[in-house]
């Protein structure tokens, strides 16, 4: 007889060794997939390669610290207990909380299934004006925070990738920076970076956000200082759009970069050379000799 032939299961290579699943190509609702919706707001934070799960959390709770500052120490508290809740829930509930984040469900981690880069979900926060407070801090502060983060990149909105769906976001988010009411000429440029996506095209998303920016008004693009920098990235099959302002300046929103150029710039302070003391008896003859030029009269000082 035959040896009996496996069917189903996980596939095998050679030698009888399980097949290994490619992460980019698992569907959504299996284990590994993709957990991000359109709809979805918060901070895309790029980590070192095999730290993403301890970078999600990392970030978490460096989110939720400044949520509290800038938003209130209410924000990021869990609801308060049931008094009717058993002894039994209120255990499985104190576990729960151990093991998640201290941003709690308002911070929460998402894997993208790409290396070094996680997607924090902040459904209650104002992204942008949240990763420019941050970095702006640890850049006066001199301070990192992070071991794992690198990039914090603000995401204002979330969609499906392909062009319409992105142009429709498009025009939402950024309708407030360059749409207002009243709007003042302005600089900005666009920055995209499209990972496992083939059909979304690098210049046709250029082009389409350049238009939407443009539309009735007189922006202008500056590619060195401009005013705002928005951040399109395209993972697999959604679209993260943002917004960020003194992105230069905040070393493109690179908490690493930020923390060794105030680090240099504090060294170089501190090794300046001191102003040379000028000797005490110096300093008298000197004043001796301007309180005689200036008792004299202009024939005087004519005649020498």
């Amino acid at each position: 007889m035959g040896k009996n032939k496996r069917k189903g299961g996980d596939a095998q290579g050679a030698g009888g060794k399980k097949a290994k699943t490619d992460i980019h190509k698992v569907g959504k609702y299996l284990p590994g997939g993709f957990p991000i919706d359109p709809k979805m707001k918060g901070v895309l934070v790029t980590c070192t390669r095999g730290k993403e799960h301890s970078a999600g959390q990392e970030a978490c709770d460096l989110l939720a610290e400044y949520a509290a500052k800038l938003y209130g120490s209410d924000f990021s508290k869990e609801p308060e207990e049931d008094e009717d809740e058993s002894v039994e829930d209120a255990i499985a509930r104190e576990i729960a909380q151990l093991k998640k984040p201290k941003g709690g469900k308002k911070f929460l981690p998402l894997m993208t299934g790409t290396d070094c880069v996680v997607f924090i979900r902040a459904m209650e926060i104002e992204p942008s004006k949240m990763c420019h407070y941050i970095l702006t801090d640890l850049q006066k502060t001199a301070s990192k925070r992070t071991r794992y983060c690198h990039r914090f990149i603000p995401v204002e909105e979330t969609s499906y990738a392909n062009m319409d769906d992105i142009e429709s976001m498009s025009t939402r988010i950024l309708e407030p920076f360059f749409q207002a009411e009243n709007q003042e000429p302005t600089t900005f440029s666009i920055i995209p970076k499209i990972r496992h996506n083939d059909k979304i095209p690098r210049d046709g998303l250029v082009k389409s956000l350049a238009s939407i920016v443009g539309n009735g008004q007189k922006h202008v693009v500056n590619l060195t200082q401009p005013r705002y920098v928005i951040l399109a990235e395209v993972i697999k099959s959604i679209c993260f759009l943002g917004v960020a302002e003194d992105y230069d300046s905040l070393k493109k929103y690179n908490i690493q970069s930020i923390f060794e150029a105030a680090q240099k710039e504090e060294g170089t302070s501190s090794s300046a050379p001191e102003p040379k003391a000028v000797p005490e008896d110096k300093v008298k003859e000197e004043e001796t000799e301007a309180a005689a030029s200036a008792e004299q009269t202009p024939e005087e000082a004519k005649s020498e």
